[in-house]
């Protein structure tokens, strides 16, 4: 079995619904027009109604108030809405997995707050691939749902190392596949047809270092998220997490994003309003968790 074969499963297993498909291809063609993007998007209510949640919520904090599917497409811009309709596409797909293997609700705030932190990182480091970036946070860990819904006896064995921490999963994973959920994750948005770069962020996001030359920045911006998010919790308090020692990220991989930690606490308390909003209109039924 190999990363790409796992993958390939997803397919006769689960599929991105058709509108999402549409919408994709509408949003990422430079011949299409807003009106007929709109069109697509006002035929689907709860689609509609999370993309004006998102146009007037903390992620784009505009001063005034958004009505209209016309008014928040060219505010939000195309790629934004993207990463909304794959965001909630990816989150309804993979529905059904047992709770036992994962808390969905946990896995979801804990994807969202990667992204919003990515995002955030990527605009200090001066880099402008914001909407992307957002999405490879978002999608990082999609391997795991790979892993829990096609090879979910397996993976409990995995899970037998989630009192040891990430390092230790990921470890389990390696050993008991092969391959880590980071290089599965990769191959499933390779299939979706989602940019290189996406797919080489979250391919490398575990060893920066390791990653080509021209992908190891944006690696490492997932890398130093991932770990950030995980202090996006109800119980956790977001100005303790202030240095690498409490944060749980490769000291190089921080180097490689040339910031002071003094921007930390500042990322984490940002973030900790924009994760609980996105996670509410990606999710709305799992709004209870705070």
């Amino acid at each position: 079995m190999t990363a790409q074969s796992l993958a390939k499963e997803v397919k006769t297993l689960v599929s991105l619904p058709e509108v999402t498909i549409r919408l994709t291809q509408l949003l990422e063609s430079p011949n299409s027009t807003n009106g007929a993007i709109g069109e697509v998007i006002i035929n689907d209510p709860a689609l509609t109604a999370r993309l004006l949640k998102l146009a007037n919520s903390a992620f784009t904090g505009l001063p005034y108030k958004v009505e209209t599917v016309s008014q928040a497409i060219p505010i939000l811009g195309r790629e934004a809405i993207r990463d909304l309709v794959l965001a909630t596409s990816v989150a309804s797909t993979f529905r059904g997995i047992p709770p036992e293997l994962v808390d969905m609700e946990r896995f979801w705030l804990n994807s969202i707050s990667c992204g919003v932190i990515t995002r955030s990182l990527a605009f200090r480091c001066r880099i402008f691939e914001n909407e992307l970036l957002f999405l490879a946070g978002l999608l990082h860990k999609v391997g795991r749902l790979v892993f829990y819904s096609c090879r979910p006896d397996q993976y409990r064995h995995v899970l037998e190392a989630s009192n040891h921490g990430e390092d230790a999963i990921n470890q389990a994973e390696q050993r008991i596949f092969g391959f880590a959920h980071a290089e599965l994750g990769a191959e499933l948005l390779r299939n979706w047809k989602l940019s290189e770069r996406l797919q080489m962020a979250v391919a490398h996001y575990l060893a920066p270092k390791e990653a080509p030359a021209n992908h190891r920045k944006n690696a490492a911006l997932i890398h130093v998220a991932s770990a950030l998010a995980a202090s996006i919790e109800p119980s956790v308090n977001p100005s303790d997490v202030m240095s690498t020692e409490k944060t749980g990220f490769d000291k190089g991989a921080w180097e490689l994003l040339g910031l002071s930690l003094e921007t930390i606490p500042g990322i984490i308390q940002d973030a900790w309003v924009q994760a609980f909003e996105v996670f509410e209109i990606i999710k709305p039924s799992f709004a209870v968790i705070h």
